[in-house]
């Protein structure tokens, strides 16, 4: 079932600013790694049903790092996400559909049944807030250098765009059931993604 999906993700996770799992190293900064990655998809279809509007979140535990695999996982839909959407986008985003997510599928060992969930997402302060019902809230505000320039790092060796952009994820915090529950150390990456298979 081929895809082909676009819009915008925000990815705060437990580790310090500049996770070690994106520049390739085993082991997060607490030595496991717990992520949420909101997908706010603005245009696209999954295996021929149109999924333009739909939002996610897969919440991910790891008992070392995202490289490292072992994980845990669980998708999470928006309500507003129809059982049809719901059945296109979930095997795309377990990696079961191929193309940039399978990276995912590798890393997940534990796939929890999917749940729905309110996702309600906030410009806030030259960045995100969103709240994934009762299971938590995430932040993301890109960093930026001394002249207002967003910071934006290219090709690295664990990305799910090009160019990702560097953010601060303080006061992020999730309570996932089945899962660890986390805060924050300050990282968070962001990024406009075409992905495909």
């Amino acid at each position: 079932m081929a895809h082909r999906i676009e819009g915008t993700y925000y990815t705060p996770c437990s580790c310090d600013v500049g996770c070690p799992c994106i520049f390739g190293a085993p082991d997060g900064d607490r030595g496991w790694c717990s992520g949420a990655l909101l997908m706010d998809i603005r245009a696209g279809e999954a295996g021929g049903v149109d999924v333009a509007g739909a939002r996610a979140v897969l919440a991910a535990d790891w008992p070392r790092g995202f490289v490292s695999g072992g994980g845990t996982a669980r998708v999470y839909f928006d309500t507003a996400v129809s059982d049809e959407q719901r059945a296109a986008l979930e095997p795309v985003i377990q990696g079961n559909d191929g193309g940039t997510l399978a990276g995912i599928g590798a890393a997940i060992d534990n796939w929890l049944p999917s749940e729905q969930a309110a996702i309600d997402l906030q410009e806030e302060d030259g960045g995100i807030r969103y709240t994934l019902g009762d299971v938590g809230v995430a932040v993301s505000k890109p960093l930026r250098d001394p002249d207002g320039a967003i910071t934006v790092v290219r090709n690295l060796p664990v990305a799910f765009v090009e160019d990702t952009v560097l953010a601060r994820g303080d006061g992020t915090r999730f309570s996932p059931p089945d899962m660890r529950e986390w805060e924050s150390g300050g990282h968070s990456e962001q990024g406009d993604f075409v992905w495909s298979s």
